[in-house]
């Protein structure tokens, strides 16, 4: 999952929040991590969100759509494109409004700077700044990003020019969102949703 569904698939305090954002940026086991709890409850969600996501048959199948040159990258431009459908069909899934949500996110993670990972401390003031998030709306937005992870690479492992390749599955990788189970799973329901898939698979977070 990408940064939007990470904020969506939190609860709704700063710290969870800011795990759940920044759990990319926090390196091996969670136990002695300089973190207060809630921080690493929320990256503990990031990672049984994407354990969850990366094994899900939905996704599974969507990867399989996309042209054999785009396989090795299919999770992230389905990660972002994710973001993209959530944006656009945010009011199907939370009571309030996108912008009244990212700017209650936004403010939060801000109050909390001092726990930011360090690998989070250049990103983060960029995603707050220039608003990546409801961007993400835009197609156009999704096309520049994942162009821009392509040029910061050594090697372009297949992510420049994606949205070619994407847009003429648009409409059936967006009924492959709306199919998509986690989003609309009740918030209180998530852990023992999560846990229960993490131990069907055999593996922990």
């Amino acid at each position: 999952m990408n940064y939007l569904a990470h904020l969506y698939l939190s609860d709704p305090d700063d710290a969870h929040r800011l795990g759940n954002l920044a759990g990319d940026w926090v390196k091996g086991r969670l136990q002695g991590q300089p973190l207060p709890p809630r921080v690493i409850e929320g990256v503990r969600r990031h990672r049984a969100v994407d354990s969850y996501s990366d094994q899900h048959p939905l996704m599974l199948e969507a990867r399989e759509k996309l042209p054999a040159q785009r396989r090795r990258v299919a999770g992230i431009i389905l990660d972002m494109l994710w973001d993209h459908f959530l944006v656009r069909h945010w009011s199907d899934y939370h009571p309030r409004p996108l912008r009244d949500f990212l700017d209650d996110c936004y403010a939060g993670l801000d109050r909390l700077q001092p726990y930011w990972p360090p690998g989070a401390q250049r990103a983060l003031p960029r995603i707050i700044e220039e608003d990546w998030l409801s961007a993400y709306g835009d197609l156009d937005a999704v096309a520049f990003s994942l162009d821009r992870i392509a040029r910061r690479l050594r090697r372009d492992p297949g992510l420049a020019g994606a949205m070619q390749d994407v847009l003429p599955l648009y409409a059936e990788l967006e009924a492959d969102f709306l199919r998509f189970d986690l989003f609309r799973i009740p918030h209180q329901q998530l852990d023992t949703h999560l846990n229960q898939h993490s131990t069907l698979r055999g593996s922990g977070c």
